[in-house]
Order: structure tokens, then C-alpha cells, then sequence
């Protein structure tokens, strides 16, 4: 379980799942056709790749950029949509806004999936929440979104820290791994994490990093 998306790093970088291509993973990729926001691959299987809303699609040809996948329509179509305002606000109610049409787009699906995942054990691991831990739970988490935007930061500076280390000319990149580094250590300052540890549906206790705070007895 992660507390954000691929889609939701869009919000910080536009063009990430291309500029940093090699640190990802490639779900899927080949030519496709779009008309309006439905993009149609012209083979493979979407399905069985493991394709799936919230992640993002990297198109380029006469339509190029970095598009979030709304729905997974069929084993070869899906539906996308250009980033609006108030597209983050809209959660699962999202709709979808013409991104255009053409023919022969080259299309690959990529995800950030390992370090997200990585970043949100590190996140439960630093209010006390461990894999083994028998008694908690993910679904027991009551306010998941209060990690999301720790999630995608924390993840972003894992992705600048690997592009840096691999550049011939590091110093930007690592200036912009730094500046994630610190945005996420005071989103985690303000983090408090609700916990219902006897799914009796009431919160039960708050974590904050290296902190404990009981709220019933």
C-alpha cells in the first residue's frame, strides 16, 4: 500500500515519468491512436500488464507530454485527460478533458511504483507501523490522505537522488533532490496519523513521527 500515486507527482513534476525514464519501470509501451482522451494501443494487453487508473501515460509524436490515466477501458483502450484546475481536488470524481487526436503515437506506461512503495513503508515505519506489526493494519489507517503528500515528496527526492548520481552534471539535479529532501522532513513534522486498532470504526490513537498520543483509553 502507498499514499500516493505516479499521477500525484505530476502535480510537482509535469514531465517526470519521461525526463527520469531509466529509473522507472516501463509497464507497457508501443504505438497507440487517440481521439479525444481515448487512447487505443495498437497491440499488447493493458490488463495483463497491470495497467491501472492513476497511473500516468508518456505520449510523443504530434501530441507529447506526460498524460494521468483516469480509467482502464478494455485491454486495449483506455481513457486519459490533459491536467485542469481543480483536477486535484476532485479525487475519485475526476472527469476526463480532451487531450486531442492523432494517429501513430509512440506511447509507453511507466510507474515510480517501488520508490512510492519504499517511501511508505519508511512513512509507517516512522510512527511505529511495522510490516509484521499483526495488530495494524493498512486498512486500519483512518486518514491515509494525511501521508499522500509526504509520500510523493519523500518519493521525489529518492527519484532526483538516483538522476543525480548518474549525471555527468549532478549539481541541479541534486539541488532539486535537497530542496525534496526538506519540503518532505516538514510535511512530516505535520503529519498525524489516526489509528483504529480494534476496527470498532472509532479512532483509537494519533502517531506522529517518533511520537505516541493516546486519544481514548
Amino acid at each position: 500500500m502507498t499514499f500516493c500515486s505516479d499521477c500525484d507527482l505530476l502535480v510537482w513534476e509535469t514531465d517526470l515519468l519521461a525526463d527520469a525514464a531509466f529509473i522507472s519501470q516501463t509497464l507497457i509501451s508501443g504505438t497507440a491512436d487517440l481521439s479525444d482522451t481515448t487512447l487505443t494501443i495498437a497491440s499488447g494487453n493493458l490488463l495483463n500488464s497491470h495497467v491501472a487508473a492513476d497511473q500516468v501515460v508518456v505520449l510523443r509524436g504530434s501530441i507529447s507530454g506526460c498524460f494521468p490515466i483516469v480509467s482502464v477501458d478494455s485491454a486495449t483502450k483506455l481513457t486519459i485527460s490533459i491536467v485542469y484546475e481543480g483536477w486535484w481536488d476532485s479525487g475519485q470524481g475526476r472527469t476526463a478533458s480532451r487531450v486531442g487526436s492523432a494517429v501513430g503515437l509512440n506511447y509507453a506506461i511507466r510507474t515510480f511504483y517501488p520508490q512510492r512503495r519504499l517511501v511508505a513503508d519508511l512513512l509507517r515505519r516512522s510512527v511505529g507501523i511495522h510490516s509484521s506489526d499483526a495488530e495494524i493494519v493498512p486498512s486500519q489507517i483512518v486518514n491515509p490522505q494525511a501521508l499522500q503528500r509526504a509520500n510523493a515528496l519523500g518519493t521525489l527526492h529518492m527519484i532526483y537522488s538516483a538522476l543525480a548520481g548518474a549525471a555527468d552534471d549532478p549539481e541541479l539535479l541534486q539541488e532539486r533532490a535537497d530542496r525534496y529532501q526538506k519540503m518532505y522532513r516538514r510535511e512530516l513534522e505535520g503529519c498525524a496519523i489516526e489509528l483504529d486498532t480494534n476496527n470498532d470504526g472509532r479512532v483509537d490513537a494519533v502517531r506522529r513521527p517518533s511520537v505516541l498520543c493516546l486519544r481514548r483509553g
